[in-house]
């Protein structure tokens, strides 16, 4: 893995599915940290609203998916995810989870944990663990649509036009 493209809170938006698609490079992963469908809240009268057509795009992507559900997503829409979620990138340890839920089991040897669902980005490093919520390209609370980069030395908080708003060494 080359890099691994982090985002959250899509809320089923197909032309945010299509920008992450256009975004991953060969070599590239993509995480995404819950609220990809949005099929408790979905706006259906929106012609954008497209979680059918995400979902049927799924098994046909050119780069691995990690991805967890939200607090709108229907687990029964699409199985098969959790709502929590361990993996090793770049020799790091990353819990994802949505953010949604008070009480939380970090597992130990975490380096970093993602979470979603304020829909606004930030990047800390408290002693235990870098902290990193990627925002969102769909529906930013604060105007601004916002993803993060996770490679082989660094994290970094990214907006769609390619300006980097914070970063992280390991």
């Amino acid at each position: 893995m080359e890099r691994l493209l982090v985002f959250s809170d899509l809320h089923g938006y197909l032309s945010a599915w299509l920008t992450i698609k256009a975004l991953a490079g060969r070599g590239d992963a993509v995480a995404i940290a819950g609220d990809l469908f949005d099929t408790r809240y979905g706006n259906y009268n929106d012609p954008d609203f497209a979680p059918d057509q995400i979902r049927s795009t799924i098994a046909d992507l050119d780069f691995k998916l990690f991805c967890i559900y939200g607090n709108c997503d229907v687990e029964g829409f699409f199985k098969g995810f959790s709502h929590e979620l361990s993996f090793k990138a770049f020799d790091k340890t990353i819990f994802m989870h949505h953010g949604h839920k008070d009480t939380l089991m970090i597992p130990q040897g975490t380096d970093i944990i993602i979470q979603g669902h304020t829909h606004l980005p930030q990047l800390e490093k408290t002693q235990n663990y870098i902290h990193l919520n990627p925002g969102s390209i769909a529906v930013p609370r604060n105007g601004m649509p916002t993803f993060a980069v996770i490679d082989s030395n660094s994290v970094s908080l990214m907006t769609l036009s390619g300006e980097k708003l914070a970063s992280l060494n390991f």
